[in-house]
């Protein structure tokens, strides 16, 4: 009998709010999240696992499921702009995006599938919902498992 595959991950993905009806159509089919360290999502989002979306400073909108990742690491300046040119009509990342992050050393490219619609946040776990700075939050796996329980 082949081992169990692990439960997929949950995740926190908060965005800007000019993303989320491009998200929702289909038409930003790429989320990029570009930065100097190896912070959330790099190295901790897999096919198969759960993403909430939530424009920043509203409730969360819609549950994606992760099709595929794409992980680049000790990216220079002219990566970055092979990345635009190769994944912008994907990304919409825009002019002002591209110039905020030219220096990046990380980048994680996350494609969805089966993005739906939520009415509100009562299946979100109350642990990403906590208030913190930071744009992409995991619900840690002892919690995960709390949840299962």
């Amino acid at each position: 009998m082949p081992p169990t595959p692990p439960a997929p991950t949950i995740h926190l993905m908060i965005v800007h709010p000019r993303y989320i009806a491009p998200i929702l159509s289909g038409t930003k089919t790429l989320e990029s999240r570009l930065g100097q360290d190896r912070r959330a999502p790099f190295g901790k989002v897999n096919p198969g696992d759960i993403v909430y979306i939530k424009p920043t400073g509203k409730r969360v909108i819609a549950k994606a499921i992760v099709r595929r990742v794409d992980e680049f690491e000790g990216l220079t300046p002219d990566d970055i702009i092979n990345l635009r040119q190769s994944y912008d009509d994907r990304i919409m990342g825009g002019d002002h995006y591209w110039q905020t992050k030219s220096n990046s050393k990380y980048a994680t490219l996350i494609g969805f599938e089966k993005i739906t619609r939520l009415n509100d946040e009562s299946c979100v776990p109350a642990e990403l919902l906590v208030p913190n700075r930071n744009a992409w939050r995991i619900l840690k796996s002892d919690q995960a498992d709390r949840k299962a329980a």
